[in-house]
């Protein structure tokens, strides 16, 4: 099923019922009027239906049908010598009329040749005043055509847009040298700043080095003070030795004390027992004063082995808490200091290692920022040469309009010279088609 296309939108070509070209329902001329397309080649082919074409083929026509005007000519004023009343026929030599019908034959056939040559003017004119206002029309679209083309080149040989172009390419190639150094600028103060953090990553693990020495001189004095703490443990743990030694030693003393006050009593009991004789109250005297002196001694023998047993027992566990304390506490100072020692070791360690990632990661900016500098040196340099390679296509586009603008000038001119001839060769045609019109006109009066 064919598209309906409204009879106003509708291809003006003899024929076509296609829709006009899109994009073109307004415009100069009566190029908008065609569809821009070529018949199919089962309907013949033939050329693409725009302006151009149709005046081609309208004046293609005018010439076949100016040909055919002259021949259809010759052969009328052939039957008109023939059919002119009282002319001898070329078949009687005597010059009379034919008999019978043939005295009607002449006027007929000359009406029909007047109506003939007349309906034949008429049309001749009617199609010369189409072909002329087709042509006209032709020529306007193409004029038109040309006036906005001198317009378009009007428009690149405009020195002032030109100037605006080079100053619009110019500003944005300034525009490119001022990003350029700006990266430039910032690719610097990138590795300025990548090489004070790595003088204060240097400085802080020149004080990390500073605190590890530290830290281990602060251990070793601590293991220095444990190992004297030790050796006053041992000293004083010798000296409690000793005194329980000294103490066991005047208990042993006491000890013989009393035994040889037992075997004084004994051998003042025996003494006692040979001297039976001298009394019984001497004896009982006697022996009640040595079990006396024995109690008392044994009492002040046990009395100073408690308190020599005491006295070493609480030196000893005195100086074996004071020992111990001291062995504690140093203890717990080692651990203390061990503890410091590893966290400032670690804390060192950790610096050291942030300052080396830190120096990496400077270097690597650093390496980034000089990498950066080199691409916007390198696109400061191809913007230069991209304005440069501008400045000159400029110049030449400038020469070029120049010379378009001469030739221009020279086509416009041939062009209306020519247009302005074929108009007036036009005007030439139907002036002397209508005169000849004028001149059949009087003729079948």
């Amino acid at each position: 099923m064919s598209e309906t296309v409204a009879a106003d939108q509708r291809c003006v070509w003899p024929g076509c019922t296609r829709r006009r070209a899109a994009g073109r329902s307004a415009g100069s001329g009566r190029q908008k009027e065609y569809c821009l397309q070529a018949d199919p080649p089962e309907r013949g082919g033939g050329p693409v239906h725009n302006a151009r074409n149709r005046w081609a083929t309208l004046r293609s026509a005018a010439s076949r049908a100016a040909r055919e005007a002259d021949g259809g000519d010759d052969g009328h004023r052939g039957d008109q010598a023939i059919a002119v009343p009282g002319r001898p026929a070329e078949d009687d030599p005597g010059g009379q009329p034919p008999r019978g019908d043939a005295g009607q034959a002449g006027p007929a056939a000359d009406e029909l040749v007047v109506s003939a040559a007349k309906k034949r003017a008429s049309d001749l004119l009617e199609q010369a005043r189409r072909q002329h206002a087709a042509a006209i029309a032709s020529l306007r679209a193409e004029h038109e055509l040309y006036q906005r083309l001198s317009e378009q080149l009007g428009a690149l040989a405009d020195p002032a847009a030109v100037d605006v172009e080079i100053a619009a390419i110019a500003s944005r190639a300034g525009a490119s040298v001022a990003q350029a150094e700006e990266d430039a600028a910032r690719a610097r103060r990138a590795q300025l700043a990548a090489e004070r953090e790595r003088e204060d990553a240097v400085r802080l693990r020149a004080y990390a080095d500073a605190a590890a020495e530290q830290l281990t001189a602060d251990a070793e004095a601590a293991e220095e003070a444990l190992a004297e703490r030790a050796a006053a443990f041992d000293l004083d743990r010798a000296t409690l030795i000793g005194r329980a030694r000294e103490a066991e030693e005047v208990a042993g003393r006491a000890r013989a004390a009393a035994e040889e006050a037992r075997t004084a009593a004994a051998a003042a009991e025996s003494s006692a027992q040979a001297a039976a004789a001298r009394a019984a109250a001497d004896v009982a005297e006697a022996r009640e004063q040595a079990a006396e002196q024995i109690g008392a001694a044994l009492a002040r023998a046990d009395v100073a082995i408690a308190e020599a047993r005491r006295a070493a027992a609480d030196q000893a566990a005195a100086a074996q808490a004071r020992a111990d304390a001291a062995a504690d506490q140093a203890r717990r100072d080692a651990d203390a200091r061990r503890r410091e020692t590893a966290a400032a070791i670690a804390d060192a360690n950790g610096a050291a290692e942030q300052a080396r990632a830190e120096a990496a990661a400077a270097r690597a900016d650093v390496t980034e920022a000089r990498a950066d500098a080199a691409t916007a040196r390198a696109q400061a340099d191809a913007a230069a040469a991209e304005a440069g390679r501008a400045r000159e296509e400029i110049s030449r586009l400038r020469e070029e309009l120049a010379r378009l603008g001469a030739g221009h000038q020279a086509e416009v001119t041939r062009l209306t010279d020519a247009h302005q001839a074929a108009l007036d060769a036009e005007r030439g045609r139907v002036i002397r088609a209508e005169a000849e019109l004028d001149a059949w006109r009087n003729a079948a009066r």
